[in-house]
């Protein structure tokens, strides 16, 4: 008679997720996993293959959340500057209250995307979805004459730099009115003369 599986996934993975963002992909092992996780080695196994594609899933899971508390805010009515300036808001305010520095997918573009070309596939798609996102927002302030007139892909790529930059200042260990600054003053270059 086959073993039933009496777990959820999502246990798994959520502890799996954390560790991975906590300890990075090489220092987590899968016993890490069934430790913090509870669920025996076998339903690990069994649900998810092996470690790597353990990591995808919590990438996966990652971008999951990432839509919940992000993209779904900007996308649930006409955003525009101001939403911006919340999105930051919550950004800051998340890496900051936040168990972890940094974000689990700029994390797995330095560790694992030039490695495994799944990770990249979805590091990307999790990135893409960003872009996309900020596109629009930034659409919706150019018509408005919220920000100065330039090339869409220049704005998206100039926004995409301040989420990298808050990233890389929490992971540096910036005090968040040091990292407040640096967004206000990034956000209000792109408020037309």
């Amino acid at each position: 008679m086959a073993r039933l599986r009496e777990f959820k996934p999502e246990t798994v993975l959520d502890a799996a997720l954390d560790l991975f963002w906590k300890k990075g992909y090489k220092a987590c092992s899968m016993a890490d996993v069934v430790k913090q996780s509870g669920v025996a080695r076998y339903g690990v196994y069994q649900a998810f293959k092996d470690k790597d594609c353990l990591y995808c899933a919590t990438l996966l899971r990652y971008k999951e959340r990432l839509r919940e508390r992000f993209v779904k805010p900007f996308c649930s009515q006409r955003s525009d500057f101001q939403s911006l300036v919340r999105h930051f808001d919550l950004v800051l305010e998340q890496l900051e209250v936040g168990e972890h520095d940094g974000c689990f997918a700029h994390q797995a573009a330095i560790e694992r995307a030039g490695q495994d070309d799944r990770v990249n596939e979805i590091v990307n798609g999790i990135f893409q979805e960003t872009q996309d996102t900020y596109r629009q927002v930034l659409k919706n302030a150019l018509e408005d004459g919220d920000v100065r007139p330039m090339p869409i892909e220049d704005l998206v790529i100039y926004v995409m730099g301040i989420q990298r930059a808050v990233i890389a200042m929490t992971k540096q260990n910036c005090s968040l009115d040091e990292r407040r600054n640096y967004v206000r003053s990034a956000l209000a270059m792109l408020r037309p003369n």
